[in-house]
């Protein structure tokens, strides 16, 4: 669209020339034409107004006029009003009709009475068809044609662009030929992809794009995302982590060694009361029983227990208490 606005560009010096003398040209024949149908619409409406016969001419001419020029000018604004048109058409053929009658059924004079008319049509149609099409180039609205020697080439798929051409507005005959390469491209892709059936594998809003011609852009896009071919996954070893920084080490407080504990002693064994070889008396007997219940005991008590004098009772007590004699081997 952008390209055919850039493509309405002013006209030249010598097109305004020629503009211009063809402007004159036409105000001559529009002149000439007036004159010649003004005398002839009179005559014949005379006999029906009279004195006032003229009002009939210069009004269809002047309505003519009127019509035409409002017409070009919706034209021109790109708001066309075919009503205008067709009423100027009508105001122009009952015209002609009344100028033909004029001749009273001669062909020739018939013929010359239709001609200025017709001429006068003619330019005008030139004029409106110019300013339409340089309206809607400006626009962008104006569909350019697609060329008879494609249609006779491939008639049918002439058709589907063509068609698609007006039902999505597209005005230029090169952008849609661009469209279409693009679309047959994605159809290409899409049945190496997915076989004869990809209609029915394919993702239907791709099927749909495809199908319309509508949303190329995206519609290629996704096709190539869809055909493109897969990366095998490549193991990659993990990255190196640097070591960490080491700490400086600390230096431990010097503690102060802990006295060191002697060892415990063994616990000594209490020496056994063994009575000494030669001992066999009942009373030495008697005193060894009561020393190992009582280790404590006097030997007063032991003398008492005894029966024997207090004197005997502490010596009996002191060889019992000795310790007996060790033989070294």
């Amino acid at each position: 669209m952008d390209e055919q606005r850039a493509a309405a560009v002013p006209l030249t010096r010598a097109q305004r020339v020629l503009a211009g003398v063809g402007g004159l040209f036409f105000a001559g024949l529009a002149g000439l034409g007036g004159y010649g149908s003004f005398a002839s619409v009179r005559d014949v409406a005379e006999p029906w107004f009279g004195g006032q016969a003229w009002i009939v001419p210069a009004g269809v001419d002047l309505g003519i006029l009127a019509l035409v020029s409002v017409a070009l000018l919706l034209e021109w604004l790109a708001m066309p009003m075919p009503a205008l048109r067709w009423t100027a058409f009508a105001f122009t053929a009952a015209t002609v009709w009344l100028n033909v009658s004029a001749a009273h059924g001669d062909p020739t004079g018939m013929v010359m009475h239709a001609a200025m008319p017709v001429l006068f049509i003619t330019f005008i149609e030139a004029v409106r068809h110019a300013i339409r099409r340089r309206a809607g180039i400006a626009a962008g609205t104006v569909r350019e044609g697609v060329p008879l020697a494609r249609w006779l080439l491939a008639p049918f798929s002439t058709f589907r662009l063509w068609r698609r051409m007006v039902l999505w507005q597209i005005t230029s005959y090169r952008h849609a030929l661009t469209a279409e390469q693009r679309r047959r491209h994605a159809l290409a892709l899409l049945d190496d992809h997915y076989g004869r059936r990809w209609r029915s594998r394919a993702p239907a809003d791709v099927v749909w794009m495809l199908t319309d011609g509508v949303m190329l852009d995206q519609a290629l896009a996704r096709v190539t995302e869809l055909t493109a071919p897969k990366p095998e996954p490549v193991d990659e070893p993990p990255p190196a982590t640097a070591p960490a920084p080491r700490k400086p080490a600390q230096k431990a407080p010097p503690q102060k060694a802990a006295p060191q504990k002697a060892p415990p002693e063994p616990p000594q064994e209490a020496p056994s009361r063994k009575a000494p070889r030669g001992v066999a008396t009942d009373n030495e007997a008697r005193a060894l029983a009561i020393l190992d219940a009582e280790p404590g005991i006097t030997g007063a008590e032991l003398a008492r227990r005894l029966d024997i004098s207090s004197r005997q009772g502490q010596r009996l007590l002191s060889r019992l208490n000795r310790p007996a004699p060790t033989h070294s081997s």
